[in-house]
């Protein structure tokens, strides 16, 4: 099983070499290392060319500013592997991490997998976090008719190429010059793929500068267009997939009882949707009796010392510092 990590770029020179070196150091090696610089106007590129240009494994990829997505889509023309790993030019993985991804790939058939995540940075005492690994199934009908998010950011996300190809290229680079990260969760759920919750930390993810949004006003209208590009991603990939979007609520109670150890969160959000749908109220009766079951019998399953409540959870995005590699590529 081939493995690729793709690693974008935007001026972080004081950074970079140590996400690209974490990658390096990994327990089981990366069969490649594609660097994209997205335009960088720092030293970046002449940084990663001078120290990384006798890594064979290692190859840099230089383009005119795009943004975040752009910097995926360039990536993954250049990518081999089977498993696609995603770094941001600022985190670091911890050693061991592509070595336990790569086992879960292999014996759980998975298409997604989510790391753990712990921050650092310089005024953040480190906080660690229990991640019991979990299946999460699918999440296709949750995300075209919830607009559901499951996954991680940027650095926590693997997923294997038969998603990746499905997700990639996505031509909205403008509407994600920053937080492509919603790209790979979204567009993979939408792909059809069966996601899992790494036990553990892989990722280290730094926190660092400030919010650059300031104002009610402003941060308003940034959310206002953050849900109109949310809206017009999850179109866009529901056409590309062929869904008929009338028919999906009659599988709603099937893709929950694809979940394991289902919170109650996402209890109530299935049953949620599964009462707005145009289903017949009999037929509908019918699958909330099977979804309310299947919460009760894995509630009753679980091993004590499964903490749900600590897990990413549908709709939940980990909760990290703000930094401001999530909005300096805005400009």
């Amino acid at each position: 099983m081939r493995t690729t990590c793709l690693v974008n770029n935007y001026n972080y020179r004081e950074f970079i070499a140590d996400a690209v070196d974490s990658a390096l150091a990994q327990s089981l090696p990366f069969d490649e290392i594609v660097v994209v610089d997205d335009g960088s106007t720092d030293d970046s590129l002449w940084h990663l060319r001078q120290r990384y240009t006798n890594r064979p494994v290692v190859s840099i990829v230089a383009k005119e500013n795009g943004g975040q997505l752009s910097a995926f889509n360039a990536g993954m023309e250049e990518s081999t592997g089977d498993v696609i790993f995603f770094l941001d030019a600022d985190d670091l993985y911890r050693v061991d991490y592509v070595e336990r991804t790569v086992e879960l790939y292999k014996s759980e058939g998975i298409d997604f997998a989510i790391a753990g995540v712990e921050s650092f940075g310089p005024a953040l005492k480190r906080q660690r976090k229990r991640f019991p690994r979990r299946d999460l199934g699918y999440s296709t009908l949750a995300t075209l008719l919830g607009k559901t998010y499951v996954g991680g950011p940027t650095s926590a996300i693997s997923m294997h190429r038969r998603i990746a190809t499905s997700v990639l290229p996505c031509p909205f680079e403008q509407d994600w010059r920053t937080r492509a990260d919603d790209v790979l969760v979204l567009g993979s759920s939408i792909a059809g793929a069966r996601k899992y919750q790494m036990a553990g930390v892989g990722v280290d993810y730094r926190v660092h500068g400030g919010n650059n949004f300031s104002g009610r006003k402003r941060m308003v209208g940034h959310k206002l267009r953050h849900g109109l590009a949310v809206n017009r991603l999850v179109q866009w990939y529901a056409k590309q997939m062929g869904y008929d979007t009338d028919e999906l609520p009659t599988l709603l109670h099937r893709e929950f009882q694809t979940i394991e150890h289902p919170t109650l969160r996402e209890w109530w959000n299935y049953l949620k949707m599964s009462w707005r749908s145009h289903v017949p109220l009999a037929v509908r009766a019918r699958h909330l009796g099977e979804t309310t079951q299947h919460y009760w019998k894995e509630r009753l399953t679980r091993s004590a010392d499964d903490t749900v409540a600590e897990e990413p959870t549908q709709g939940e995005i980990l909760s990290l510092p703000a930094r401001q590699s999530e909005q300096r590529r805005a400009a």
